[in-house]
């Protein structure tokens, strides 16, 4: 959240009511709301970055929120007479921050770190990929932090590294809005570096786009931002047979893209 400058709040649920379908669950979670907007009044008289205000949240004050969350989860539990976890979990994580914010902050870099490199030799089934060209990518931001990610494929061409994310739909003609939501997220990052470089025996500077690939077995013909006319956007809607629902959604993504400078692509899985 740092890297895109998101100020976190760390907060905790007050109530929950016993689900109606499943007698041992819980659900309608609410979070202590006066205390949410106690603190997001707190950073709006904020001047430093959302960094600064994370790792202040992270190292002074999360240990009140884990106590609280502690405390109203008992309460939830006698009130709804529902067993949920016990706190062993919970506990663990307060005694490893509780010891040292570093060296736990160094302790997640190195999970991050370990999970970019089992994401890079794995193929999730739904993935459909034109290439096997998946790389890692490490962020780092002004003040040396870094943040570890995979991407699905990466070309270079024409002097540009293209840095594709890429997102499948098996039974539909496109990816679920949450996978496209997390594509999204994805476009922000990778199309707002300021610097790329490829790590190789030299590191060489490049340029880079982003893209966000969308897939399916049912889509005809092909589509992209980049290099396809307004005519020709109106002949693929009509081909794939699109609801209008569904155009209104892709019209929105097309104009995110414009916007931020990233390219969507719609195409035939391989």
């Amino acid at each position: 959240m740092s890297l895109l400058d998101v100020f976190v709040i760390f907060a905790y649920y007050e109530k929950a009511e016993i689900n109606p379908k499943f007698a041992n669950k819980i659900t309608n979670q609410q979070f202590d709301n006066k205390y949410v907007i106690y603190k997001i009044k707190e950073i709006e008289q904020y001047y430093s970055s959302a960094l600064h205000w994370n790792l202040n949240e992270l190292k002074n004050n999360l240990h009140e929120i884990i106590d609280k969350a502690k405390k109203y989860y008992k309460k939830i539990a006698n009130q709804t007479n529902v067993n949920l976890h016990n706190f062993n979990g919970i506990d663990n994580f307060k005694s490893k921050i509780g010891k040292d914010v570093e060296a736990f902050m160094r302790f997640s870099r190195e999970k991050a770190e370990k999970a970019q490199s089992r994401e890079i030799v794995t193929t999730q089934p739904k993935e459909t990929l034109s290439t096997l060209t998946k790389a890692k990518i490490t962020i780092t931001n002004y003040l040396g932090g870094e943040y570890f990610f995979t991407v699905d494929e990466v070309w270079y061409y024409k002097g540009f590294l293209f840095l594709t994310e890429c997102k499948h739909a098996k039974n539909s003609l496109l990816p679920s809005i949450s996978d496209i939501k997390d594509g999204l997220l994805k476009m922000i990052l990778y199309s707002n570096l300021c610097e790329v470089r490829i790590k190789q025996k030299i590191s060489i500077k490049v340029k880079c786009k982003a893209e966000l690939k969308l897939t399916s077995p049912l889509i005809n013909g092909k589509f992209s931002t980049e290099y396809n006319l307004g005519n020709e956007k109106a002949e693929f809607f009509e081909q794939n047979k699109f609801s209008k629902s569904q155009i209104e959604f892709l019209e929105k993504l097309f104009e995110e893209a414009r916007e931020n400078n990233f390219i969507v692509i719609i195409s035939k899985s391989k």
